[in-house]
């Protein structure tokens, strides 16, 4: 477990950079063991496999964040969307199809968090 846990940080660090960095601080910190399993079992296997690409993989995990309300981790996501070479504007395409299927409201909440992610990242 170990030696996956220390990979999927390295491929978290990679497609998220000091922002994902600063988003994870606090979960090492007071709960290290869930930081432990997602690491290790999120980014040390799933997103390592290579039967979809790193891109699709943002727009599947974005999509589906959305769909559920859990915001808070959308802005790590958009920021690794954008480091895997989507664009803001795929990005919005991708929210703006999402609009009939789960509705506007939603859709609004998740566009400010865009709109403060690409500020804080800039």
């Amino acid at each position: 477990m170990e030696s996956s846990v220390n990979s999927g940080l390295k491929h978290f660090t990679n497609l998220s950079g000091d922002y994902g960095n600063k988003q994870l601080a606090p979960i090492k910190e007071h709960f290290p063991e869930l930081a432990e399993y997602i690491m290790g079992n999120a980014y040390g296997d799933i997103f390592q496999r290579t039967t979809i690409g790193a891109d699709w993989k943002e727009i599947a995990v974005i999509s589906a964040l959305i769909t559920m309300g859990q915001y808070e981790q959308l802005g790590v996501h958009y920021v690794m969307a954008l480091r895997v070479g989507m664009t803001v504007d795929q990005i919005k395409g991708i929210l703006l199809h999402l609009v009939p299927a789960i509705g506007a409201p939603r859709i609004i909440s998740a566009f400010n968090v865009l709109l403060a992610t690409l500020e804080e990242i800039k």
